[in-house]
């Protein structure tokens, strides 16, 4: 399966001179790049021997102080002659100034991010959550715009559902909690024995569940056996099954594991990378929009047309943006509901910093992290520190926006 970034770039490079402006920096998102030292004045006091600061947070280096010579002042008075010498006159000079050396981030960093672990890293393992995006009765979702990684797949009707993915971040209430579908079960078995979370399923997507929690492919919670208590119907949202909510916090006080490896790398923007304004995902039934913001340096996600919020007001949002193309095929489980193929390899495009790159993503098994190459040079192609969405979409579904396209979605 080929589908070359190349061809979705003509438009993209008639762009690139205007977005220069705004797209054409090549700063990375975080960690900050170091400056170059600053070489302090020599000083005559004795060697400080104060502790260096540790190295599991961002410390700020001061330059050694300058000590003022021991030398006396000669004195300058008039004459005791009685008449009182003139005052002497103010000045006017700053005081000295002090540099600060900005110091790299040397401690741990989350694994589903890339983002510096400041506060610590979180010991759990991850948590998976199937959250409903079937039509306006599922608007606004709660909790979903602090998922680390939020995957976004086809479900029945031409229409598409969230699973999101919390580790570094666990929100108390997570919304609204929907059905397994078996794309699912492949789609997390990289998180290293996560727990998943989903508000039932029909029995042949039970029986699928089942089997891959008995070889160790994650640990299920639903609204019965243990962890049920966790799973709560909201009457102000409506009727079931538009209504359901997991108590995050208190399923995950339970939880027993470890925390998940990496399953991107995060790094340098591809030398490849050209300016994009956004990018669309066109199914049957519905449009995705991601426009590059340059204030917020994210992409803003629409739906339909319109903004896409969250139970705040505010857009939802994301620093890397990734189309991973992929087959899908009808679930052995349930006919009416299409499984996306997640093991193989095939084409997309990586969105990060207002860029666009084309790669190729492989996973040979399960277990496997995601391998993004640039479809170019065959460099390995790496994320900005972050959250990152990935649609999983079929051939031929995606379209890179250029701006006269982005500013008729924003308005």
């Amino acid at each position: 399966m080929r589908h070359r970034v190349r061809s979705a770039r003509i438009p993209v490079l008639l762009a690139a001179a205007l977005l220069a402006a705004s797209c054409s920096s090549t700063e990375t998102s975080f960690p900050p790049t170091t400056p170059p030292p600053t070489t302090a004045a020599p000083s005559t006091a004795a060697p400080d021997t104060a502790v260096p600061a540790a190295t599991d947070a961002p410390s700020v280096e001061e330059p050694a102080p300058t000590a003022t010579p021991d030398t006396a002042i000669p004195d300058t008075a008039a004459p005791d002659t009685g008449t009182p010498a003139p005052d002497a006159p103010a000045t006017t000079e700053p005081p000295p100034s002090t540099t600060e050396t900005l110091v790299p981030w040397t401690g741990a960093h989350h694994p589903l991010t890339g983002l510096p672990a400041v506060n610590g890293l979180s010991r759990l393992p991850a948590l998976a959550v199937k959250i409903g995006n079937n039509d306006t009765r599922s608007l606004p979702q709660v909790g979903l715009e602090a998922a680390d990684i939020v995957y976004e797949t086809h479900i029945e009707n031409n229409v598409t559902r969230f699973l999101g993915i919390y580790q570094s971040h666990l929100p108390d209430r997570i919304g609204l909690v929907r059905s397994a579908r078996s794309t699912d079960i492949d789609l997390i078995g990289n998180l290293k024995t996560p727990y998943f979370a989903y508000w039932g399923s029909n029995e042949g997507v039970g029986d699928e569940v089942r089997a891959a929690e008995s070889v160790g492919t994650f640990v299920a919670r639903s609204t019965s056996g243990a962890g049920q208590e966790n799973f709560v119907r909201d009457d102000s949202r409506g009727a079931s099954p538009f209504n359901g909510f997991l108590n995050a916090q208190g399923l995950m006080a339970a939880a027993t594991g470890t925390a998940p490896d990496p399953v991107f790398r995060y790094g340098d923007r591809p030398a490849s990378a050209v300016p994009a304004a956004g990018a669309r995902w066109s199914t049957p039934n519905r449009q995705i929009d991601y426009v590059w913001d340059t204030t917020t340096r994210r992409w803003l996600r629409y739906q339909g047309g319109v903004p896409q919020l969250d139970q705040n007001g505010v857009q939802l949002a994301a620093d890397n943006v990734l189309f991973l193309y992929v087959d899908y095929k009808v679930s052995a489980a349930d006919f009416d509901s299409p499984q996306a193929i997640s093991i193989g390899s095939g084409d997309g495009w990586l969105l990060r910093d207002g860029t666009v790159t084309g790669v190729v993503w492989g996973r040979p098994f399960v277990s496997n992290a995601w391998h993004l190459a640039d479809d170019d040079t065959g460099d390995i192609v790496e994320l900005a520190p972050g959250t990152t969405w990935v649609a999983l979409a079929r051939l031929g579904e995606g379209k890179v926006l250029d701006l006269a396209e982005a500013a008729a979605v924003t308005g």
